[in-house]
């Protein structure tokens, strides 16, 4: 029985980072394929414009990146810029999202 209990709630924490996604507020392209990422818009050198915002809970560096790197192609965004995270002083679970904008190089 024991098992079964720890069987099933690794199935649910799997499921559950699956799930995650960012949200998004902005523009859409036809898809591309790969994402520069920047954590400073002064590092951008190619003119560029923002096509929109993401947020995404704080589930771990690597996490964050490749889902936002991943539904950034899903949006026919050229980069992103992460522009940090924000957290609520309240300590709320959950509370902690990490920002970026979505970028479109000028072609």
């Amino acid at each position: 029985m024991k098992n079964h209990i720890i069987i099933i709630s690794l199935c649910f924490f799997l499921s559950a980072c699956s799930v995650i996604t960012p949200a998004y507020f902005g523009d859409k392209y036809p898809p591309t394929t790969s994402v520069d990422i920047y954590y400073s818009a002064h590092d951008v050198k190619q003119p560029y414009k923002v096509i929109g915002h993401l947020t995404l809970p704080n589930i771990g560096q690597d996490s964050v990146k490749s889902k936002f790197v991943a539904y950034a192609k899903t949006i026919g965004a050229d980069a992103i810029v992460i522009t940090g995270n924000t957290v609520d002083t309240g300590g709320k679970v959950g509370s902690d999202v990490v920002n970026a904008d979505a970028l479109k190089y000028d072609k």
